[in-house]
């Protein structure tokens, strides 16, 4: 196992030399989430018994006036209103936080690419298919060269701009298919699903290439970058997901020490 990915394997806050964090991750307190089913499995029976007694009220044959009478049928039909808009409420707004925080949880915030949670779904859900279909699944480790030289020239400000413009052209570099996730820092992954042979990851890590030949326009500077890529491919029925990052890793740890 690389030293690099030793270290991100000791914590998610350590970030490569010169990057800044991605941002940190949203999560929706499980108390918040279970007071929220509580108050909606509450509020239907407490509904539906209030609809009872308003039924009872109005309908029923106890010595009460018809003022008193109406009056409780009304107080009963508003709260009961009120409990089934106030938890129908609750449940719509928790269920769309919800669903953004789940996505915003496997999203880098800067770039808009998948982050290193992703990352490592997306190769699970494709070792998985592996293990029925046979086929290969790659995965490239790419690491920018010289980032925090951009970051002390330029500014954080230029180098977020090169960092998204950096994980826009990988994106466009691959197939539909294959998920780019910039992993952290100035670290990006790639990963390559249902590959007729072992051998197409390495064009993948070619196209990756040829898309950081042409320099980058941002903010009136022409800014080349360069990157270490190291990658690795592997199999469903042997291999799991720390086995083909690390060796992907350490593939672009030893490109990175030829420099």
């Amino acid at each position: 196992m690389s030293q690099g990915f030793r270290s991100r394997l000791m914590g998610d806050g350590q970030l490569a030399e010169g990057s800044r964090s991605t941002g940190r991750i949203p999560v929706l307190s499980g108390v918040v989430m279970t007071a929220r089913r509580i108050l909606f499995f509450l509020a239907v029976p407490s509904s539906l018994v209030m609809l009872l007694m308003c039924s009872w009220v109005l309908l029923g044959s106890q010595q009460l006036s018809t003022g008193i009478r109406w009056l409780l049928g009304i107080a009963a039909l508003c709260a009961c209103a009120l409990l089934l808009c106030s938890s129908i409420a609750t449940l719509g707004v928790g269920g769309r936080q919800e669903a953004e925080l789940a996505l915003a949880a496997r999203k880098d915030p800067l770039t808009g690419l998948g982050n290193r949670f992703q990352a490592e779904s997306r190769l699970e859900d494709a070792l998985e298919r592996s293990r029925t279909s046979g086929r290969a699944v790659g995965v490239v480790f790419c690491d920018l060269n010289d980032f925090k030289v951009v970051n002390d020239v330029y500014g954080h400000t230029v180098g977020d701009r090169l960092l998204c413009a950096i994980g826009a052209r990988f994106a466009d570099s691959v197939r539909p298919t294959d998920t780019v996730a910039r992993y952290g820092g100035d670290e990006f992954v790639v990963v390559c699903p249902e590959l007729r042979n072992g051998d197409d990851v390495q064009l993948v890590a070619e196209r990756l290439e040829i898309a950081m030949e042409r320099p980058f326009v941002i903010g009136g500077h022409s800014l080349s970058a360069k990157a270490s890529i190291g990658f690795t491919v592997g199999y469903g029925t042997r291999n799991d997901v720390e086995e083909l990052l690390s060796r992907a890793d350490a593939a672009m740890y030893r490109i990175k020490m030829q420099l």
